[in-house]
């Protein structure tokens, strides 16, 4: 064994008789080191977009929702909900109330999901408006989604007559009631984007305005938010809290209220680390070739060493071994640069987006570490195992 490695060795890093057998070998492990390290880096910054994106996406969306399995409504000071509210691992909760409205400004009208939110949610969710200000609680205001602003007209923003809400009265028409709507009049205070799909169907107000219109009580809500602490198990906490809501609850947790958005992610990594092997694949046919030219240059040396008892496998070995020290030299450069430049990035922001003076993401994942080596380690060993074996035809020879 030891034979084998010493003359790996030697083959790798000591100079050849022909030059261009040294150049070979090193312009392969400079190839692979390249290859390596644009496999890294394009993973990080695949993982730094998607973090930037789900922040948008998340803006609004707790850590852990809970909502009723089996009807719209329920009592958030039933027993079960203070045992939730007492788990070591929720920081805090926040009750919310939704309603499907009609909004009317001037001629104009749109429909929106109304989401009645108390003091807390602001502070359990990581949303922030982008123009004005947050609803306060007791008072008759609105935030609305940009879509639904652009339906209903921007003049409607912080107009003093505000915009009017509109649900079915529960009596429904009829002789006794001319009224078939309950109306709430609200200012609109703040506008927020996330998304098309969110921002033209939803809009905030306080809990109290929309228990109002509805009639209903006040410890009347339709989900319970919720925000962990600081490295809590989400998985393990939504475990928890669903043995203590039981079957008639459903808990979700960040991921599971935008599955979609997930599989696509998902997917996107997938295609994103297919390529990239595809990348390095081809930068391993130059190891491949190094190994070839060494084998050739070295032709009479390995005739020699089978003479004096040498086998076959063990020469096979040293070239495997010369596949696996010149992949492992490039890409083991090529990875601690790459670490490097994203840790400066991620450290200084040298590079921003263009035209927004944003930072460009980026992410250090050991999930990206440790594919950069399974997918190259995996690859080399294949790779070098059969370039290896023209040594038994030489032998032959």
């Amino acid at each position: 064994m030891r034979f084998t490695r010493l003359l790996a060795l030697r083959y790798t890093f000591g100079l050849q008789k022909k030059v261009a057998v040294t150049l070979i070998s090193r312009f392969a492990a400079f190839v692979i080191g390249v290859a390596v390290f644009a496999f890294f880096v394009v993973l990080s910054v695949f993982g730094g977009l998607r973090e930037f994106g789900l922040q948008f996406t998340h803006a609004f969306d707790p850590d852990i929702r809970i909502t009723s399995a089996t009807s719209g409504q329920f009592n958030i000071d039933e027993d079960v909900f203070v045992t939730v509210q007492n788990h070591p691992e929720v920081a805090l909760t926040s009750a919310a109330l939704s309603q499907e409205m009609m909004l009317r400004f001037e001629n104009r009208t749109a429909f929106a999901n109304i989401i009645g939110v108390d003091s807390l949610f602001y502070a359990v969710v990581a949303g922030e408006t982008m123009v004005g200000d947050w609803v306060q609680p007791g008072a008759y205001e609105l935030v609305l989604g940009i879509g639904v602003l652009s339906q209903l007209d921007s003049a409607a923003y912080d107009h003093p007559e505000g915009i009017t809400l509109l649900v079915p009265n529960k009596r429904g028409a009829g002789v006794l009631n001319q009224q078939p709507f309950s109306a709430q009049s609200a200012v609109v205070r703040g506008v927020f984007q996330i998304g098309a799909s969110i921002d033209e169907t939803t809009a905030y107000a306080p809990i109290d305005m929309v228990q109002q219109i509805l009639g209903t009580r006040e410890n009347q809500a339709s989900a319970l938010y919720i925000k962990l602490t600081d490295n809590a198990d989400e998985i393990a906490v939504q475990q928890d809290l669903q043995k203590i809501v039981g079957n008639d609850y459903n808990t979700k947790t960040k991921a599971e209220l935008n599955p979609a958005l997930y599989k696509m992610l998902q997917t996107e990594r997938v295609a994103v680390i297919a390529i990239l092997t595809l990348v390095v694949l081809i930068a391993l046919f130059n190891v491949v070739g190094a190994i070839i030219m060494t084998l050739l240059e070295k032709k009479g040396n390995i005739k020699t060493l089978h003479q004096l008892g040498a086998t076959a496998p063990s020469l096979r070995r040293v070239f495997f071994m010369q596949g696996l020290l010149l992949s492992g030299l490039g890409s083991g450069l090529g990875l601690l640069l790459a670490i490097l430049v994203v840790w400066l990035q991620k450290s200084f922001s040298f590079f921003s987006i263009p035209g927004s003076g944003l930072p460009y993401p980026v992410a250090l994942e050991w999930s990206s570490f440790w594919t950069v080596v399974l997918v190259v380690g995996g690859l080399t060993t294949v790779v070098s195992w059969l370039a290896s074996a023209v040594v038994k035809g030489v032998i032959k020879q």
